[in-house]
């Protein structure tokens, strides 16, 4: 394997872990605001405890969907593959999800 081969290699690994960690950030975040809504506005009723058990389960997908793609893309940046690998649909399907979630806890925060 040559250094330009290896160099290469190594700074794509490098930019996978680090969307990777993007990832698990994002999730755990989201994940720390429904734990909030969920103990920190008004305990008393359904809505918050809804809403905050609804984005951390959204977080809790995050961090299993961060967890595939980090692995599926370092065995194809290993096998040399990674060039023709087209992710926007997955990414257009994670952002819809991601939005409707919080906007459903929203709603649930505002109507219920």
């Amino acid at each position: 394997m040559s250094d330009e081969h290896l160099g290469t290699l190594t700074r794509d690994l490098l930019a996978n872990e680090r969307t990777y960690l993007a990832w698990l950030r994002t999730a755990v975040s989201l994940m720390v605001v429904g734990l909030a809504v969920a103990r920190l506005l008004d305990p008393g009723h359904l809505g918050p405890l809804v809403a905050g058990v609804l984005l951390v389960l959204v977080g809790a997908v995050g961090v299993f969907y961060g967890t595939w793609r980090f692995r599926t893309a370092a065995a194809l940046i290993e096998q040399g593959d990674i060039a023709g690998r087209d992710s926007s649909r997955a990414m257009m399907i994670v952002s819809t999800v991601l939005v409707v979630s919080v906007a459903a806890a929203m709603v649930l925060l505002i109507v219920l």
